[in-house]
């Protein structure tokens, strides 16, 4: 008889953070576009040496005000 070993598979916990290339591929924006919503339109972030973060819940709440009511 073989033993197969089971092979655990853990999942990463979900960090509570975005950077700049997760939030342009997923709106499909360009880094001026970025650059302008966290400048003039008011999104927070974090900024570590040259890296850029977002929290997410900052993010969600900042696109919740351009929600569109019918």
């Amino acid at each position: 008889m073989i033993h197969i070993p089971q092979i655990a598979i853990k999942e990463k916990p979900q960090s509570p953070f975005y950077d700049r290339k997760t939030i342009m591929e997923t709106f499909g924006i360009c880094p001026s576009t970025l650059h302008k919503w966290m400048n003039e339109d008011g999104l927070k972030f974090y900024k570590i040496n040259k890296r850029v973060y977002f929290k997410r819940t900052d993010f969600n709440e900042w696109l919740e005000q351009f929600k569109m009511e019918k």
